[in-house]
């Protein structure tokens, strides 16, 4: 009987191995370590508000010349951008204004020639300014490269409108 208890033990002792999955030896786990997370300080990038300083305006060739003046209303601030045309105006592709405001912001609108024309003398754009100095800048994109060094874009305008008092 005592050999029928110890098959029967041993028996036993082989299933429990068999469903619990320790039939063989398994290999030493090697630990995995655990990642260090490092922190590097990214150096912030400012940039600079715009200025409504303005800054000199470029030369164009004297037969290629063309001009734009602006105006700013003393009671609603509304600026007035107005192409004053020139002997290039036949040249002129398009118009870019841009208006940077007392407070920062920015705000571009353009000019087109239109198809199989040119830009009139007269045309405009409108901004709404604020009651301090805002910068107007206007730039001539030409249909050509023009002068010795055969550039296309002219800075032809940039002032700085004071609040005009009525």
């Amino acid at each position: 009987m005592k050999k029928v208890s110890f098959f029967l033990a041993l028996g036993i002792v082989a299933m429990a191995a068999v469903f619990a999955g320790c039939t063989g030896t398994s290999p030493e786990a090697t630990p995995t370590p655990t990642p260090v997370q490092t922190t590097t300080a990214v150096p912030t990038e400012t940039t600079a508000a715009p200025s409504v300083q303005p800054e000199p305006t470029d030369e164009m060739p004297t037969n290629y010349r063309v001009k734009a003046s602006a105006q700013k209303d003393p009671i609603d601030h509304m600026i007035t951008v107005t192409f004053d045309g020139g002997m290039g105006q036949e040249n002129v592709k398009e118009i870019k204004v841009t208006v940077t405001r007392s407070d920062g912001t920015t705000e571009t609108q353009t000019m087109a020639k239109p198809s199989g024309k040119s830009l009139s003398t007269g045309e405009s754009v409108e901004f709404a300014g604020t009651a301090q100095q805002d910068r107007i800048e206007v730039w001539a994109t030409m249909d050509r490269p023009l002068g010795a060094d055969g550039k296309t874009v002219f800075k032809i305008y940039d002032s700085a409108l004071p609040l005009e008092r009525p």
